[in-house]
């Protein structure tokens, strides 16, 4: 027989005990390497929506990595006369935040979007520089229609 631990109010089976610690461990690399590449981004991001957009995507995307973190120290909490059957739909919350999260990055992207047509501006375009010589802008083509 397998030796159990208790999460919560449910004992846990050793092989679901290491399966939430690897949860943890990867879900703090995953906030370390999220980190960087915001730090990284937030550094290029100049005047483009798309990297702006990928910008502010990262950052919500820390907002539910972190509520699982803070879930699972609501969930390993025992019982108490306040709360006799656990914490454990904590968990949903978790979900939730990861929903709105979501929700915002599209609602950001779906305002800038919208603000943009509104305003009739157009943004300037990338231009590369390799080896001293300049490209040509990223996405400024324009159709040349038959006379």
């Amino acid at each position: 027989m397998t030796e159990t631990k208790r999460f919560g109010r449910t004992e846990l089976p050793d092989e679901q005990q290491q399966a939430t610690r690897k949860a943890v461990r990867w879900e703090i690399f995953t906030i370390v390497y999220t980190s960087i590449t915001i730090t990284v981004i937030a550094l290029v991001v100049g005047e483009s929506q798309a990297m702006r957009t990928a910008w502010i995507e990262d950052m919500l995307s820390l907002i539910p990595q972190f509520a699982f973190l803070l879930a699972l120290v609501f969930v390993r909490r025992r019982p108490t006369r306040k709360h006799p059957y656990g914490l454990h739909r904590v968990m949903g919350v978790g979900h939730l935040v990861a929903g709105v999260a979501l929700l915002a990055v599209g609602l950001n992207l779906a305002v800038e979007a919208v603000a943009g047509l509104l305003r009739g501006s157009t943004r300037p375009s990338a231009r590369c520089s390799c080896s001293g010589r300049r490209s040509g802008s990223v996405g400024s083509w324009s159709p040349s229609w038959p006379s």
